[in-house]
């Protein structure tokens, strides 16, 4: 009987492993972590800047564990800010028939900037009503006045810029969303 040659083994130095489909470029990593620091300057959670980084980067919706895997945090953390960006709409979640894991994505519609809109609205109309009730004449009030009417143009400022910012980037987008004013 003699004996063959060893089959050799494949080369597998070339197949991506699990981890090395999640790692990042160092490009990847220096967006990310702009984001981050980014979203720390508007007092949001630094973590929840790198989720958002993240997913601007991945053309596709990415697993809850793949987010706590690649950003190298907890899953306690990635839990928290996930839940933190859904309510502020600026990520949704997904899922796929049948499968049980979540799955996260930029939110591609203006959620959260129309939530903005309304609110400078809310703050335009509370100003309006709270001179109402103080400086009910015309003319009356002087400085008081002056500030109270300086704050409703500025929302309304505010709320009509951010509302032409859409229509500009819907209509260039191609999008036919109608005109959120």
């Amino acid at each position: 009987m003699t004996v063959s040659e060893p089959t050799p083994l494949p080369d597998r130095s070339a197949e991506p492993t699990a981890a090395a489909d999640l790692s990042l470029h160092a490009a990847e990593e220096r967006f990310i972590e702009a984001m981050g620091l980014m979203h720390e300057e508007d007092r949001l959670p630094r973590i929840a800047g790198r989720l958002v980084g993240l997913l601007i980067l991945s053309p596709d919706p990415v697993r809850f564990d793949h987010l706590a895997e690649r950003l190298r945090v907890s899953r306690a953390s990635i839990s928290t800010n996930t839940r933190l960006l859904e309510n502020m709409g600026v990520i949704q979640r997904v899922t796929r028939p049948g499968d049980r894991r979540d799955y996260f994505q930029i939110n591609q519609e203006p959620g959260l900037l129309l939530r903005i809109v309304d609110r400078f609205r809310a703050r335009q109309a509370s100003a309006e009503e709270m001179k109402q009730a103080l400086l009910p004449e015309p003319g009356a009030g002087g400085i008081v006045a002056e500030r109270l009417d300086w704050f409703i143009r500025f929302y309304s400022t505010l709320a009509d810029s951010l509302n032409s910012v859409l229509a500009a980037m819907a209509s260039r987008d191609g999008n036919s969303r109608p005109d959120p004013a």
